[in-house]
């Protein structure tokens, strides 16, 4: 091998490396976005709790809003259409037990995006989603935080609580 083949191998190796790493992090819960959630929590005096269960609420918030998001969405764009998903998935529980509580959360939602035609058809459509693919998770999303990585990766960490009767 010559010398500029050992050099992009090297450097290829070590991108693998920090690669395996990060991914390491991020499933301890240790990403620059969970670090984010934990210290603003902290100021507000508050406990986190790290999920050690067998599905984390980042995925699901994915899930939901995965049709919504595109190849060259930047970072603001993406928190936004996330916080638009928590949203829905929050008024989709909060429909459950309350349907005025749900008509107030979905007049808040037409005065934010008033100048979005489509924005009401589909925060009903995630709203549908979240009660046909979500149904059995029931906690409130408080937080979420989404810190872009290396490349084209971000890190998304979305804090919850069960939401009280």
């Amino acid at each position: 091998m010559g010398r500029n083949t050992n050099i992009k191998r090297a450097k290829l190796l070590k991108e693998a490396k920090r690669k395996r790493e990060q991914d390491d992090l991020l499933a301890l819960g240790l990403g620059p976005a969970s670090i984010a959630i934990r210290k603003k929590a902290a100021e507000r005096g508050e406990e986190t709790v790290i999920n050690q269960g067998k599905i984390k609420y980042s995925e699901l918030l994915t899930r939901l809003v995965k049709p919504t998001l595109k190849d060259g969405d930047d970072i603001s764009l993406m928190k936004t259409k996330y916080m638009f998903g928590a949203l829905a998935w929050n008024s989709a529980i909060v429909k459950e037990r309350s349907e005025e509580l749900f008509q107030k959360a979905k007049n808040e939602m037409r005065k934010m995006t008033d100048e979005i035609p489509e924005a009401a058809n589909l925060f009903e459509e995630m709203v549908k989603r979240k009660q046909d693919e979500f149904a059995e998770y029931k906690n409130i999303i408080t937080d979420i935080e989404i810190k872009k990585l290396q490349g084209l990766d971000y890190d998304l960490s979305v804090a919850t609580t069960p939401l009280k009767d």
